[in-house]
């Protein structure tokens, strides 16, 4: 049974959606909701006269006999479209933020508890090679204990690269890209931090309205790590350095490389195998794992590993953030999140 799909969302990202909805053999789409014209145009240059288009959400729900909900909206809409697919009886895909604070957060959780539907979160970085290996080297205890990592990603994402809507929001390399980084730490840790200390910063040629630049310090506990990311580089580039005991672990993202406690030279580790598709680059890297864990969820209630009670901390780390910025503090997780549900 191949699983069907109402996609919400048909911008950027949307349109990469439709490529590994249609190129996965086991989901398909019955319907795609854009309120925007030229989108929809360009969606139905991509899909075919045969899956129906709508201009809103509840006609597309009162229309469409769907088993899950794939939303690549604007992240400000990601909450609200997502509660009302769980209420239509629909297991959720959604884009990174699962939305964007703490409180909608919650109310997506109670939802799903509510309706007995997954939300899934499109956390895609956690599963390609590298992040992969890196973790599971970890894991293993290729390091011994692990003292600090250190995280540099720069980007050039001037105007007209994304959606419009990025340009105005407040905090947009935090929300939207420091999320993907944020996640893959605690993945790598195992745990969600106990604290985070953050500020941002536009650069003098940012073409953004807010915070284009992030700088934060997150405290596992017994590990802490620094991180620099911006949208606003020359140029893009990735760096993670994790130092432990027993030795150094580097990758750039695409590759992992061990330098043994000791030893002056670094030595390639071979990344793991990961499904068809997620190890290709970015738009598509993870998305296979992602379609997989919808298909699995709905077919057999599989619990993902990107579920909403899971990625529920990551957005309290982006809460945490924000409010170490906004009040020029070290803000716990304890203050964003005391229920500490996970």
């Amino acid at each position: 049974m191949s699983v069907a799909i109402l996609q919400v969302g048909a911008g950027i990202r949307g349109r990469h959606w439709i490529g590994f909805v249609r190129a996965h053999p086991q989901v398909h789409h019955v319907g795609l909701v854009e309120p925007d014209a030229a989108n929809r145009e360009q969606a139905r240059q991509l899909l075919g006269p045969e899956v129906p288009l709508f201009e809103d959400l509840e006609a597309a729900l009162a229309r469409v006999r769907a088993d899950a909900a794939l939303i690549a909206s604007p992240s400000a809409l990601h909450a609200a479209q997502t509660i009302r697919c769980l209420e239509a009886g629909l297991v959720v895909l959604v884009e990174k933020p699962l939305a964007t604070s703490m409180a909608e957060a919650q109310d997506v959780v109670a939802k799903s508890r509510a309706t007995g539907r997954q939300v899934i979160v499109a956390e895609n970085y956690r599963f390609f090679p590298a992040e992969r290996t890196l973790k599971a080297r970890l894991a293993e205890g290729l390091l011994g204990q692990v003292d600090h990592m250190q995280l540099v990603d720069r980007r050039r994402m001037p105007k007209g690269s994304e959606g419009e809507w990025l340009f105005r929001v407040r905090f947009p390399q935090l929300q939207e890209i420091a999320i993907h980084h944020f996640d893959s730490l605690r993945a790598f840790a195992g745990k969600p931090p106990v604290a985070v200390t953050a500020r941002v910063w536009n650069p003098p040629w940012s073409d953004y309205a807010h915070g284009a630049s992030t700088e934060a310090f997150v405290d596992f506990g017994d590990l802490q790590v620094q991180y620099l990311g911006t949208l606003m580089s020359h140029r893009f580039g990735f760096s993670l350095w994790v130092e432990g005991e027993k030795g150094v672990l580097w990758t750039n993202r695409k590759y992992v490389f061990f330098r043994p406690a000791g030893s002056r030279w670094f030595r390639p580790l071979r990344n793991l195998r990961v499904p068809p598709g997620d190890e290709k680059p970015y738009p598509q890297g993870g998305t296979t794992s992602l379609l997989d864990s919808l298909v699995a969820a709905v077919r057999d209630g599989v619990p993902a590993e990107t579920r909403a009670e899971d990625n529920i901390w990551t957005v309290a780390m982006v809460e945490a953030a924000r409010r170490s910025h906004e009040e020029a503090r070290r803000v716990t997780l304890a203050e964003v999140f005391p229920d500490g549900a996970g």
